[in-house]
């Protein structure tokens, strides 16, 4: 029977869900741009611009799936998370370089004119109503919902709120982007939302979102 209780909730988040969701978050943007590329929204560098030049780190799932890119210019700001443990540090730079990817992916569908120019506004601004600071004191994000930075303590319900909000966004994102005239596919969220974000997660108003896993949780 399919479990369609919420893995992550305000009152119950453990290492292992939020190190499998890290993944399928990372695996899905980096899919999303591939795609666009392929799909040749309006160029190909997608995937070079808003993921490689971008995400560095190595995040290994519970199942012993990895995604990992290291980026050659800032190797002090690498990070490491895994089955084995993760620390508050590499959260923060894990989530500061999920905002950085998802505002640079919908600024550049904007600036290629992907119909409408509305992306950023609607996927990027709306959402992402959490400021995140990296260890270099930069930071990104919109509003003054929390502020998560280095060495801050983490509130586990803002947490839960801001990973339902990713992949709300995520869900948003391949919706549009079947939706509108280009890029020409029309399988966004099928590929890279309903088969990639197989974890469903509650936030602290009771809204659900992700999809049902394929696997015991």
């Amino acid at each position: 029977m399919a479990n369609i209780e919420p893995q992550i909730k305000p009152n119950g988040l453990n290492q292992r869900q939020l190190i499998d969701l890290l993944y399928m978050i990372v695996y899905s943007i980096k899919g999303i741009c591939a795609k666009m590329d392929a799909d040749d929204i309006a160029g190909t560098t997608y995937e070079a611009l808003c993921y490689t030049a971008i995400f560095n780190g190595h995040i290994e799932d519970s199942r012993g799936n990895s995604i990992i890119n290291q980026v050659t210019a800032k190797e002090d700001r690498f990070f490491i998370v895994s089955p084995q443990g993760m620390s508050e540090g590499a959260l923060n730079e894990c989530l500061y370089q999920i905002f950085d990817m998802v505002e640079t992916m919908t600024e550049q569908i904007d600036a290629d004119d992907a119909t409408t120019s509305t992306y950023e506004a609607l996927i990027y601004t709306a959402i992402y109503l959490w400021i995140v600071e990296n260890c270099k004191g930069s930071a990104l994000g919109n509003g003054s919902v929390y502020y998560f930075r280095p060495g801050g303590t983490f509130n586990q319900d803002q947490l839960v709120d801001l990973l339902y909000a990713i992949v709300d966004s995520i869900e948003t994102l391949t919706e549009k982007l079947d939706t509108d005239a280009k890029p020409a596919g029309t399988d966004y969220e099928a590929l890279w939302y309903t088969a990639t974000i197989l974890m469903r997660i509650e936030n602290s108003k009771g809204s659900v979102v992700g999809n049902t896993p394929t696997w015991a949780p």
